[in-house]
């Protein structure tokens, strides 16, 4: 069997995580946030406040709602979202998101809090950065929705050989494939958070 191209293959995944039922979408967002709930509170780093980014999930995306709603009340770390409409020089931003941000919708329909320039921060500021995908390998590729934002948001990790801005895929398990082929301006995960667990490639 030939393997898919990547319009074919997003299109395959997409319907993959679309075909899941209601009940095996809340058991994996519920399992997913037990994963995030032991890694914040089993590792040492998580101890001092930390800009953690996540985004509001959609089309059948595992969802991120409850592990957001922890991280307001149980945890002193700040939670960021991604914006489109940002300065000239960026191709994306991150603003906090809080449960009294004001929100609107971008291009694509997607809610984005409201906040003025100067309060946008870039991919590098960001500590860990729980990424959307629409399928990934096991060597930590990951396979986007085609727009490249996160891949030149964040460009500068492929530059730097220790990053301190952790990028870790967010996904179902049926989002995983054997091999991925990988451009040289992809940039690869650190790790992937899924229904099964959490693991750093």
């Amino acid at each position: 069997m030939r393997p898919l191209d990547s319009t074919s293959l997003r299109k395959h995944l997409r319907n993959n995580r679309k075909n899941l039922t209601v009940l095996e979408q809340t058991e994996h967002s519920e399992l997913a946030f037990q994963h995030v709930k032991h890694l914040l509170e089993s590792n040492s780093y998580f101890r001092t406040p930390k800009k953690i980014a996540l985004f509001l999930s959609q089309d059948g995306e595992l969802s991120t709602q409850k592990t957001i709603q922890h991280l307001w009340e149980n945890t002193n770390h700040q939670v960021y979202l991604p914006v489109l409409e940002t300065r000239d020089e960026w191709h994306m931003a991150f603003v906090q998101y809080t449960n009294h941000s004001e929100m609107i919708a971008n291009q694509f329909g997607i809610q984005e809090p409201s906040a003025p320039l100067n309060k946008h921060l870039s991919g590098e500021a960001m500590n860990w950065v729980f990424m959307p995908l629409v399928g990934f390998d096991k060597q930590g590729n990951r396979l986007g929705m085609g727009g490249g934002y996160y891949d030149r948001t964040f460009e500068f990790k492929l530059h730097q050989k220790q990053s301190s801005t952790k990028l870790i895929g967010w996904a179902h398990e049926c989002q995983r494939v054997e091999t991925l082929p990988a451009e040289p301006w992809d940039v690869p995960l650190d790790g992937i958070l899924t229904e099964k667990g959490f693991k750093l490639f």
